[in-house]
C-alpha cells in the first residue's frame, strides 16, 4: 500500500461547531463493525476534538448523518489536520452504521472533495485508492533498540507508545471466566443507554490501562507516577511500605509498588469504578489488581502483565497482558477532551 506523508499544522481558527448526535462510547458495541457501507454528502458541521472527531453530512436525499471517527490524539500523529475538509465540501465516507438504526456512522475512510483519500485509523487499508493522505508509520512501528542509548539507563522511566495492531495492542480478552451473575449483567449492558464514558467522563481501573495513547512513568523517589495521555490521567504508586495512604475508594484505586529485581510490581485495591472493560462487564469493590512492568532485553519494549482477582466477577484469577514500545521523541500531549454538551 502506498502512502503520501502529508504534514499540516493546526489552524488556530479551526471551526468548532455545536456537538453532534451521540456521545463518546465503545464503538464495537454501538456500530455494526462487520458491514461497510458508503455515503456521500455535503459537510454541514465539524467538531475536531477528543475523545472523537465528529462531523455531519447531508445526503442528496436530504438525510443528515452524524459521522464519528478516531480521536485527535490518534489522527494528529498520522499527520492529518482539520484543514482536510470544510463545511460545504462534497465528500464520501465508508464505514459502519449504528446498530440502533439511527443515522450515525463510524468511519475510517474519507474521500475528500478533491479526490484524495484519508484513512483515519492506523493499519486500515485505503477504500477507494492506492494511496492516502497521512501515515500510520508512528503507530505501527516497533520499539527502538535502546541498548546503546542513554535511555537504557533510565529503565522504565520513559515515554512509552502503543503498537496499534497485533497482540501487544490489546489488553482485554473476549472470553473471561465469569460468574453467572457477572455474565448476566454483562449481557444486559446497553453500550448507548449505559455508556459510562460519555461526554469526557474518564475511565477507571483497569479499563484505562488499555488506552492507546503514549504514557510516561516518572520516578519521584517515594512515589512513581504513571501519566497517561487519555484524560490526562495520573496514577500514583507508593513505593515506601511505611507510607500511610488514604484507603477510601477512587476511580483509579490506591496503589502500592515494590521492586522485584528489575521489575516493578504494583498492587491496586479500593477501586470504585464499576466496569472492568468496555464490554459492560461489572466488577465489585473487592477487586484486586496485581501488575508487573518489565523491560525487554534491548530496552525497546515495556511488558505489562495484569492479574485481576474478584470472586464476585470471575471464577478464577484473570491473567492479561500487553506491551508498550519505546520510540525516541514521543511525548505525552494534553488530551483536552471536549464534552458534547
Amino acid at each position: 500500500m502506498g502512502s503520501v506523508r502529508w504534514g499540516i499544522t493546526l489552524l488556530s481558527g479551526i471551526l468548532l461547531l455545536p456537538a453532534l448526535g451521540t456521545a463518546h462510547h465503545a464503538r464495537i458495541g454501538v456500530f455494526d463493525m462487520d458491514n461497510i457501507v458508503e455515503l456521500r454528502g455535503e459537510v454541514t458541521k465539524i467538531l475536531w476534538r477528543n475523545p472523537h472527531v465528529r462531523f455531519s453530512i447531508r445526503t442528496d436525499e436530504g438525510e443528515i448523518w452524524d459521522i464519528e471517527t478516531n480521536s485527535v490524539s490518534i489522527i494528529r500523529r498520522m499527520d492529518i489536520s482539520p484543514e482536510i475538509m470544510s463545511v460545504g465540501d462534497d465528500i464520501s465516507v465508508a464505514g459502519n452504521k449504528a446498530r440502533s438504526g439511527s443515522r450515525d456512522m463510524w468511519v475510517n475512510n474519507v474521500l475528500l472533495a478533491d479526490g484524495r483519500e484519508v484513512v483515519t485509523r492506523p493499519g486500515v487499508e485505503p477504500y477507494w485508492s492506492d494511496s492516502t493522505l497521512g501515515t500510520s508509520e508512528v503507530w505501527l512501528a516497533e520499539g527502538t533498540d535502546a541498548s546503546d542509548s542513554e535511555a537504557k539507563a533510565r529503565g522504565i522511566f520513559r515515554v512509552w507508545s502503543t503498537h496499534f495492531t497485533g497482540p501487544s495492542r490489546q489488553l482485554f480478552e473476549s472470553v473471561l471466566p465469569l460468574t453467572a451473575a457477572a455474565a448476566a449483567t454483562q449481557a444486559a449492558f446497553d453500550p448507548v443507554a449505559d455508556d459510562p464514558i460519555g461526554d469526557c467522563n474518564p475511565k477507571g481501573m483497569p479499563w484505562i490501562m488499555s488506552q492507546p495513547y503514549p504514557m510516561e512513568i516518572i520516578d519521584q523517589g517515594d512515589v512513581i507516577l504513571f501519566h497517561m495521555e487519555e484524560y490526562d490521567a495520573v496514577r500514583t504508586f507508593y513505593m515506601d511500605p511505611e507510607t500511610k495512604i488514604d484507603d477510601s475508594p477512587t476511580r483509579l484505586g490506591r496503589s502500592r509498588g515494590r521492586w522485584v529485581g528489575e521489575e516493578l510490581h504494583v498492587t491496586t485495591r479500593h477501586i470504585d469504578w464499576p466496569y472492568f472493560d468496555s464490554s459492560g462487564l461489572r466488577q465489585s469493590e473487592a477487586i484486586e489488581l496485581y501488575e508487573r512492568f518489565s523491560l525487554s532485553e534491548d530496552g525497546s519494549r515495556l511488558n505489562y502483565q495484569l492479574t485481576a482477582t474478584d470472586p464476585a466477577t470471575f471464577t478464577q484469577p484473570v491473567e492479561l497482558d500487553k506491551a508498550w514500545m519505546w520510540r525516541p521523541g514521543e511525548v505525552v500531549r494534553p488530551y483536552e477532551c471536549t464534552p458534547s454538551e
